[in-house]
């Protein structure tokens, strides 16, 4: 049998349960802080001369998820920080290894120089080298 009071009840679940679904989630503030951050230091670390493609892949979902954010979407907001977040750091790391790999193309060539210059002193007379 149903009542008046189990109708009642029924109903105000119903209403409680529609307001719980329709609560959005908290901003994700620290999401989109650390999404920040991370951009900020790809930026530092030469990402725009090394890694410009994951920089700019960075830097968009990070205007996406503040632009989600504004619009109070939390879920998109959080998901495109987190997105954000690697490819920053993507950038980052690629920036960091390709300053690596000039570095070390730069100290071979300096090699090869010195091994050039030193062969060319060898071979001009008066120029022996002391054997021991």
């Amino acid at each position: 049998m149903i009542t008046t009071a189990g109708l009642r009840n029924g109903f105000w679940c119903a209403v409680a349960l529609s307001i719980v679904a329709c609560a959005s989630a908290p901003m994700p503030v620290d999401k989109l802080a650390v999404a920040k951050t991370s951009v900020e230091r790809a930026e530092q670390a030469q990402a725009a001369q090394f890694a410009q493609v994951e920089l700019n892949a960075a830097r968009t979902k990070l205007a996406a998820a503040q632009a989600a954010a504004d619009k109070r979407d939390a879920e998109v907001a959080a998901r495109l920080a987190d997105q954000a977040d690697v490819d920053g750091q993507l950038a980052e790391a690629t920036a960091r290894a390709k300053q690596q790999e000039q570095l070390v193309t730069d100290m071979e060539a300096g090699l090869r120089d010195l091994r050039n210059e030193t062969l060319r002193n060898q071979g001009q007379p008066g120029s022996a080298v002391p054997q021991q």
